[in-house]
């Protein structure tokens, strides 16, 4: 989708009938877009801002085979490409596909959720990078490439948006000369709006609370470039984010009567405080002709306290709530290489690549039921007081849960003739994983009522045996109460790849790529196996009709084993956890295609197209949302089921038109269509009727196929020096669920935003 036109730098009157070129780094070195042999889309700032992407889940429309799914106690998404991702958002989880700024591996999935300013680009690189990147790209790769600061240049810019859910939102940018050899580059943003969730009547809350889905982000990023002379080239880069909205809620499914779609019974009000703080650099030395060293290093801690509403209100006088108490993730990764520069017909690579993560965490579920609630007028009572309210709850506390991963990599080109060229990559990575004083608790046991000693674990407080009464041992809580544990995995991953230039506008590929994601740990200390995943794909980059229309074109066939799926067991004695098992066999299949077209110097067509099959060969589990996983007779295998967020056919187009007013000025409408056929939500395609399971209902698993529309109005001056702009996303205001989990015998989902409207102000000094 990435492709910005080059007439808009030129006034009407020298409109150039060519898309620009667009330079990314899919090959750890700039090439340009039309020119890699990649399956890559790149999105530039300017096209994020027309289409008011401000995070990865407004891209995904933007990107062939991407979906985000939103999550509600972690202050994470789940990322997916081509049907693979992972759904286990905890310290435990890895993503399937990474996520990258300026090339920094960011580890949790939390640093997903990061606003997108004052960019470059954004990359998207899609099927396995086992080679030049690696770790956990068995789907792919998101690299946000910022904006660099500009040496002997003076520029600024600001913008400020308003909008419905009393939205406002400011950006600003400044690049500052120092001298002639080192600027700063200064940015910062910050986002705020209602929630779109309203609170049903009798929900208990305090006045003022937040509703869910509210935002409350802010950002900031300095970063300094220093270039003392044509082979020297460093940079470092501080960057600041936070997220205090109130995170995201289930909701119902089917609405009971007078309900509105948004809208929930609550006893939990959501609060989110999560910050990241981050400091990456690079150092860039050409010390011969013809050889480059680049070093790479980042250090992040990200903490967070949240707390949500689990139950939603599916069971008046039920209440679930999650907390994190405390939680701090921080890790630091080293990035050495070495590369060839210049135009010789061999360009090659080397390099070694380290990580280290150490995480803590204090997660805590606490369960209660007032036996005495009323149905009638009044808010519903949470609190147990009578001896046969239930209260209990669970706490799990990790400590130190630790990463330390090593790689090295090298890829070398070499170009047979003039039009030929072959690739060999090659990587080796060894991980380590460790639980060390990982407990999970009980308070006091399950299902416990106030006659028996139930109790609230309550906010914040030490939870010990005597705090909490009991504490189960290894052995006498199914999966154990102890988490300490250790894995070790290590993989070879090869790259090999053809490509043929037919013309100058014209290149073809055709690869063969390996994907590895390391086993894990669970709660208890379960161990689960490596995944691994074979792709074949062939591709056509071109450029037609004096370069006014590019056509990208993948095809791919992708073998995986021991495909690692998350899902959260219940058990009769009422025990939840998140554990993680393979999925011994899976196929995936699909094509792409990516267009941009200039159809004429004022009109223009962007979009995708894309077909995926993505289904289990050979998947023997069980429903955990439904049944008892501990009895063997309840496991089924899946075999010839769809992999979730993998719909069959999905297709965006985005239509725009320029009309030049008296002086130079434009008036552009524009208009973003999005269609995709049925999805599913789970690896379980069906969904037994309400006979067989009660309070169920076929199709709660499945989002059926749906169309979402996006329009937008702006006016810009001349030169481009201001623009005023009015928008409405999901325009036709459709429900998306993003996942969606089984409560209280009830069906709920998570939802994408409801439709919104907006106006946005900018200006470039």
């Amino acid at each position: 989708m990435g492709s910005a036109l080059a007439q808009e730098k030129a006034p009407p009157e020298l409109a150039v009938e060519q898309i620009e070129k667009v330079s990314i780094t899919a090959t750890k070195r700039q090439t340009l877009l039309q020119e890699t042999p990649v399956a890559v889309t790149a999105v530039t700032q300017k096209e994020l801002d027309r289409a008011q992407v401000k995070d990865l889940a407004g891209l995904q429309v933007m990107v062939p085979g991407l979906h985000v799914e939103q999550h509600g106690d972690s202050g994470g998404v789940h990322v997916f490409l081509r049907g693979i991702g992972s759904t286990n958002h905890t310290e435990l989880g890895d993503p399937a596909v990474s996520f990258h700024i300026d090339g920094v591996y960011s580890p949790r999935p939390q640093g997903a959720t990061v606003l997108m300013y004052d960019l470059s680009h954004v990359e998207v690189l899609r099927g396995p990078q086992g080679t030049l990147f690696g770790r956990n790209a068995t789907a792919g790769l998101v690299n946000v490439v910022t904006a660099q600061p500009l040496l002997k240049q003076y520029a600024a810019s600001g913008s400020v948006v308003f909008g419905d859910y009393n939205r406002i939102g400011l950006q600003a940018m400044a690049n500052i000369p120092i001298d002639d050899t080192f600027a700063l580059r200064l940015a910062a943003i910050t986002d705020k709006h209602d929630g779109y969730v309203s609170f049903q009547e009798r929900s208990n809350v305090m006045p003022g609370a937040d509703k869910y889905m509210s935002q409350d982000q802010v950002g900031a990023r300095a970063t300094g470039l220093w270039r003392p002379n044509a082979d020297i080239s460093a940079t470092l880069a501080a960057e600041y984010y936070r997220d205090s909205g109130s995170g995201n809620v289930t909701l119902f499914q089917q609405p009971r009567a007078g309900q509105d779609r948004y809208s929930a019974l609550i006893d939990t009000p959501g609060v989110l405080n999560q910050e990241n703080v981050g400091y990456r650099g690079r150092i860039d030395w050409r010390f011969v002709d013809g050889m480059e060293l680049s070093y790479i290093g980042a250090w992040s801690k990200l903490t967070r306290q949240n707390a949500s509403d689990n139950d939603a209100g599916t069971l008046p006088g039920f209440k679930q709530e999650h907390r994190t108490e405390w939680s701090r993730f921080t890790s630091y990764s080293h990035e050495l290489q070495l590369k060839s520069t210049g135009s010789g017909r061999l360009e090659w690579i080397v390099g070694a690549f380290l990580i280290k993560e150490d995480n803590a965490i204090r997660f805590d579920i606490d369960i209660s039921q007032a036996a005495g609630a009323t149905l009638g007028s009044g808010p519903i009572v949470v609190t147990p007081r009578l001896p046969s309210d239930t209260a209990w709850a669970m706490s799990f506390i990790q400590p130190q849960r630790t990463l330390d991963s090593k790689a090295a990599f090298g890829q070398a080109s070499y170009a047979i003739t003039d039009a030929f060229k072959g690739t060999l990559g090659v990587r080796y990575t060894d991980e380590s994983k460790e639980d060390v004083g990982g407990r999970n608790w009980v308070c006091p046991e399950f299902g416990a009522t106030l006659a028996t000693g139930g109790r609230l674990i309550g906010p914040g407080g030490p939870v010990t045996a005597a705090t909490c009464g009991s504490a189960y041992a290894p052995g006498t809580w199914p999966g154990g109460g102890a988490n300490d544990a250790y894995t070790e995995d290590d993989a070879t991953t090869w790259l090999g790849r053809l490509e043929y230039k037919f013309n100058p506008d014209m290149l073809g590929y055709a690869t063969y790529s390996e994907g590895f994601k390391s086993g894990g740990l669970s709660d208890g200390g379960r161990r689960h196996k490596p995944e691994y995943l074979t792709n074949y794909e062939v591709g056509l980059k071109t450029e037609l009709w004096n370069r006014s229309l590019s056509l990208n074109l993948a095809a791919f066939y992708m073998k995986y084993d021991d495909m690692q799926v998350s899902a959260v067991e219940r058990l009769p004695s009422g025990q939840q956890q998140l554990v993680t098992s393979n999925a011994a066999k899976s196929t995936i299949s699909g094509i792409e295609a990516e267009f941009s077209w200039l159809i004429t110097p004022r009109d223009r067509l962007v979009g995708n197209v894309a077909w995926l099959d993505a289904k289990f060969d050979d998947f023997l589990t069980c429903d955990s949302a439904l049944v008892d996983c501990g009895n063997p007779a309840n496991f089924v295998n899946l075999a010839g089921s769809k992999l979730r967020h993998a719909p069959k056919f999905s297709a965006t187009a985005m239509y725009e038109h320029e009309f030049v007013l008296n002086g130079g000025g434009r008036i552009i409408p524009r208009l973003q269509v999005h269609y995709q056929t049925e999805s599913f939500l789970s690896e379980f395609n069906t969904t037994p009727p309400s006979s067989v399971v009660a309070g169920s209902f076929e199709g709660a698993r499945r989002q059926d196929a749906y169309t979402t529309l996006d329009l937008s109005l702006r006016y810009q001056s001349p030169k481009a020096q201001w623009i005023l702009e009015a928008f409405v996303l999901n325009a036709t205001d459709e429900a998306v669920k993003t996942d969606a989990a089984f409560v209280n015998s009830t069906w709920v989902a998570f939802y994408n935003n409801p439709r919104t409207y907006g106006a946005r102000l900018s200006y470039r000094f």
